[in-house]
C-alpha cells in the first residue's frame, strides 16, 4: 500500500493519471479555531479505510479514474503573512501545468482556492465558482491583511469571478451590501434554503464555462463536520452537499476542479477524518461519472 497516495492505490504516475490530488497545508490566517494545516495528511491516511467500490455511482477506484497525489506544496513555517501573495502565485505557477486535468485540492486554509483558480485559468473571469460555506468570505480585510481565508472570495470576484455562494450564514455589514449590490454575486443563505432550493439547482443546472467547486467543510452543519476553524449552526446535510456536487456534475460545463478546505484532522481519529475523506471521494466519483458519460 503507498501511504502517500489517496486510497493508498499505487500511482499509475503522472503522465498516465485521469485526475490529480495536490494537499496544500496552508495555514498563515486562520482567525479562530487552528490547525488546517493537518488537514490534508489526516485525508488522505483516512482515505486508506474507504472502500474502492463507490455504491451509488457504481465506480471502481481500482480500475477507473486513475489517480495520482502529488507532492504536498510546501508551506514555509517562518512566512510572514505579507508574502501570501508571492506564495500564491508561485504555486498557480505550478498549478498552470496541470490544466486539461481534473484538480482536487486538499486544504489547509480557503486562501488556497485563489492560487488554485488562478493557475487553472488563464482569465479567471472565465471561471464561475461554487462556494459551499458557512462564511460569505467577500471582507476586504480581515484582521488588517487583505490576503486571507476571509477575503478570499473578495479577491477573487475582484478578478472578474462569477460567484455561486451556498449556505452562507455568517457575515459581515459591507459584505451582505456588497452581495446585494455587486455583480457576478448570486448568494443562497442558509436560513432561505428551503424556500430557494429548487431555484438554487436549476441555476446550478445551467451552469456553462469554466466552473470550479469550493467546498468548505464548515458549510456542512457541525453535526457532521465539527472539526473546523470556525463552525456554525444550521449547516448543509450530507445529502444537500451531494445533490449540490450531482448536478454540477451533471451540469453542461467544463468543471475544471474543486477543493476541500478549513478541515481540521482529528486529534483522536477516526473522528470525521474519514468523513471529509469520503466527501473527496464522492467528488471524484460524480466527476468520474460526467467523464464517462453517465449524465448525458
Amino acid at each position: 500500500m503507498d501511504l502517500t497516495q489517496f486510497f493508498g492505490i499505487p500511482s499509475p504516475g503522472f503522465d498516465a493519471a485521469d485526475a490529480l490530488i495536490l494537499p496544500w497545508p496552508l495555514e498563515k490566517t486562520v482567525s479562530y479555531g487552528t490547525g488546517t494545516h493537518s488537514g490534508p495528511g489526516a485525508i488522505i491516511e483516512a482515505s486508506r479505510q474507504i472502500e474502492l467500490f463507490e455504491e451509488e455511482t457504481l465506480i471502481d477506484f481500482q480500475e477507473r479514474p486513475r489517480l495520482h497525489t502529488l507532492e504536498p506544496i510546501e508551506v514555509d513555517a517562518a512566512m510572514p503573512a505579507d508574502r501570501l501573495p508571492e506564495h500564491l502565485a508561485a504555486v498557480a505557477r505550478i498549478i498552470a501545468r496541470f490544466r486539461e486535468r481534473f484538480l482536487i485540492t486538499l486544504g489547509g486554509e480557503h486562501l488556497l482556492t485563489y492560487g488554485v483558480v488562478s493557475g487553472l485559468v488563464g482569465n479567471p473571469a472565465d471561471v464561475t465558482i461554487v462556494q459551499i460555506d458557512a462564511h460569505a468570505d467577500l471582507a476586504d480585510e480581515l484582521g488588517n491583511h487583505r490576503w486571507s481565508h476571509g477575503t478570499v472570495m473578495r479577491r477573487l470576484w475582484e478578478r472578474g469571478c462569477r460567484l455561486v455562494q451556498i449556505g452562507i450564514r455568517s457575515l459581515s455589514r459591507a459584505e451582505y451590501e456588497l452581495i446585494e449590490s455587486g455583480p457576478r454575486i448570486e448568494t443562497f443563505f442558509a436560513h432561505d434554503l428551503t424556500r430557494r432550493w429548487v431555484e438554487l439547482l436549476e441555476l446550478l443546472a445551467r451552469l456553462e464555462g469554466p466552473v470550479y467547486l469550493s467546498l468548505d467543510v464548515d458549510g456542512l452543519d457541525p453535526s457532521i463536520v465539527p472539526s473546523t476553524g470556525t463552525p456554525q449552526p444550521n449547516g448543509l446535510s450530507w445529502q444537500q452537499v451531494m445533490e449540490l456536487i450531482r448536478t454540477v456534475a451533471a451540469a453542461p460545463c467544463d468543471w475544471i476542479g474543486a477543493d476541500v478546505v478549513e478541515f481540521i484532522a482529528s486529534p483522536h481519529p477516526p473522528g470525521c477524518d474519514l468523513t471529509v475523506a469520503r466527501l473527496v471521494t464522492k467528488i471524484l466519483a460524480y466527476w468520474a461519472l460526467r467523464r464517462k458519460g453517465s449524465f448525458a
